[in-house]
């Protein structure tokens, strides 16, 4: 004898035959997440880094135009021997992470020894953004030039050691407008 299954026993295993579905592609969704996330940076964040280095210096090209010279300088006094009518602290940061690529390259650097050059493209993406950004400032204001520019980087991590590295880069001067 064959026994009928009642409409609500059958909608009961539909809903499970769904629900055992979704679970399914939800696993393999989780487990493709890490290995595409890894190709992905692999293959395009080293040419996102070098895009947005090109944007800076472009940026730093029109500035340094505007300028005739470049206004920051490391010297701590004045580039001219002119009566300063103003003078203003201007400051700036850059915060930048490597991509899962550059970090599993730098892992292997670590075990084997060598020059870490991956983190170079980021280094100095942060270190050019955050002087141009003192640059804006000083255009901005109206400064003739900023001295005494100092830059000072920090690692930013979370607590545990499996998580991004972030690069923190800080930088500082004395913008000076000439009377």
């Amino acid at each position: 004898m064959e026994q009928q299954l009642s409409s609500n026993e059958v909608i009961c295993m539909e809903i499970w035959e769904v629900l055992g579905l979704l679970f399914v592609f939800l696993m393999l969704a989780l487990a493709l997440i890490g290995p595409v996330s890894f190709l992905f940076s692999m293959i395009f964040s080293r040419r996102k880094h070098r895009k947005m280095i090109a944007n800076v210096m472009d940026r730093v090209a029109i500035t340094v135009n505007e300028y005739g010279r470049d206004p920051l300088t490391n010297k701590k006094n004045p580039s001219k021997n002119e009566q300063i009518s103003e003078a203003k602290m201007i400051q700036a940061n850059f915060v930048v992470g490597p991509g899962w690529w550059n970090q599993w390259i730098a892992s292997w650097h670590t075990l084997f020894g060598g020059n870490i050059s991956s983190f170079d493209d980021v280094l100095m993406l942060a270190r050019q953004d955050v002087l141009q950004s003192l640059r804006d400032q000083a255009s901005e204001g109206g400064f003739d030039e900023v001295v005494n520019v100092r830059l000072e980087s920090a690692r930013i991590s979370y607590l545990s050691a499996k998580s991004n590295k972030y690069i923190d880069v800080f930088a500082y001067g004395t913008a000076i407008k000439y009377a």
